[in-house]
């Protein structure tokens, strides 16, 4: 089967301004580490029904290289996730500043497979 693309809606807190979280995005959350087979791509709507809003679109190789770091949707389930979060984690408690919660943890998100390749 295909690869795996997980979709995280991004609320900015209230207050919170597009052009500041982008700041973040370009300094901070760009030193989030890599995940072999991980790809995080930080979107903001351009044009149609959420024009303004942003998106977290994870693109995963595979459901294996998934469930390798994350198997039953957390971070702390295996030694390379929690590997992760010891690095990423001072990131998403800054990222808590902008949005109102961080995607996949405290948020519905939704894993798509790729069905034809």
């Amino acid at each position: 089967m295909g690869k795996i693309y997980g979709l995280h809606s991004l609320e900015l807190r209230p207050g919170v301004a597009g052009d500041e979280f982008e700041r973040f995005l370009a300094s901070d959350a760009g030193r989030l580490p890599a995940l072999p087979g991980w790809r995080i791509a930080l979107l903001r709507g351009e044009r149609g029904d959420h024009v303004g809003e942003y998106l977290a679109l994870v693109e995963i190789d595979s459901v294996e290289a998934r469930d390798r770091v994350s198997p039953n949707g957390g971070f702390d389930d295996t030694a390379e996730g929690r590997a992760w979060l010891a690095v990423a984690g001072p990131i998403l408690e800054r990222w808590l500043g902008y949005v109102v919660h961080l995607p996949g943890v405290d948020a519905p998100y939704t894993d798509y497979q790729e069905v034809v390749d």
